[in-house]
């Protein structure tokens, strides 16, 4: 049996220096909270739950408390979790969820669906006494500042992925698609992946990206798990986190199956857009092909600094 292991993402983008060292030590904070419920026996499922929703009440992040701002100015989070039986469940466009991750659990193990939306998921949260709160209380400050900075500006939605219309700004960091996630394997071998995210700053009331859309922002079966983050617009037309998937069923190991996922990624839609990946082995891997992505492991932190990590790595 492999050595039981996690490995979390809080994010891909620019995200900016003076950022970094939250971001990196927060997810390596999150990697820490899941590998302890694997050294007690946990399940991998039970693993990438703890380590999201650690990530989800940390204010740094892009999830649940402190997530970006729809254009209307109000958090709408989306969240999946998926076993390596290829069970999965899905929520999207809540308000005033505490920690969306966990009511993508009750959609797993308490529902025959795979995916529920807005008033729907949030009546299912209350039902099944999943913690609600305000939506206000989920917006802090630092991303309120930027979305008055962004909608002073005239900015859109859809001008921050066209770098010929984009405004000129100086501060993209809240600009991207930096959902986090969590890939895990267990001492009996099964894998689970989850992902939470407050999607892209100014987005349409209603949209949802790639992180509640099985095999694109993230899948799981035998062969390994992958959590996707990123414009998730992009994410989705390649249907990223299965190709990764895909390659590592036909043998590829976890390193190189995500670099050539993002080379695909690139390739194909000129995608922007990172991801984790766990394989059937307990080998652990990540790819990018932003400036930057937010990469924890509990055995250390991981520091990308300068430029992206390699892409054909895995951690020790």
């Amino acid at each position: 049996m492999p050595t039981p292991t996690i490995i979390v993402h809080g994010g891909a983008g620019a995200i900016q220096f003076f950022a970094w060292e939250l971001y990196k030590q927060g997810a390596h904070q999150a990697a820490l909270v899941g590998q302890a419920v694997l050294d007690h026996g946990g399940s991998a499922l039970d693993a990438a739950i703890a380590a999201v929703r650690h990530m989800e009440d940390n204010r740094v992040f892009n999830a649940g408390t402190g997530s970006s701002l729809n254009r209307e100015g109000i958090v709408e989070c989306d969240a999946f979790a998926m076993r390596d039986d290829r069970e999965s469940g899905a929520v999207a466009g809540v308000t005033g969820v505490r920690n969306p991750v966990l009511l993508a659990r009750v959609v797993l193990e308490r529902t025959h669906h795979q995916l529920i939306v807005g008033t729907g998921a949030e009546a299912l949260a209350r039902e099944q006494g999943i913690e609600t709160c305000d939506p206000a209380e989920m917006v802090v400050p630092r991303r309120r500042k930027r979305y008055e900075e962004m909608v002073a500006a005239g900015m859109l939605y859809e001008e921050q992925f066209n770098p010929e219309e984009a405004h000129d700004d100086p501060h993209p960091e809240d600009n991207g698609g930096d959902t986090v996630g969590a890939c895990a394997i267990d001492a009996q071998g099964h894998l689970a992946a989850a992902s939470s995210t407050g999607g892209i700053m100014l987005k349409l009331p209603g949209r949802a990206g790639d992180t509640p859309v099985i095999g694109s922002g993230g899948y799981c079966g035998p062969a390994g798990a992958i959590s996707c983050t990123g414009h998730g617009e992009s994410v989705m037309r390649v249907c990223l986190a299965k190709h990764a998937y895909d390659l590592m069923a036909a043998g590829t190991d976890a390193a190189e199956a995500a670099m050539k996922s993002v080379e695909h990624l690139v390739d194909t839609v000129k995608g922007i857009a990172g991801l984790v990946v766990v394989d059937r082995w307990g080998n652990r891997g990540w790819a990018t092909s932003t400036e930057r992505i937010a990469v924890g492991v509990p055995e250390r932190e991981i520091d990308a600094r300068e430029g992206n990590l390699p892409a054909k790595q895995t951690a020790p």
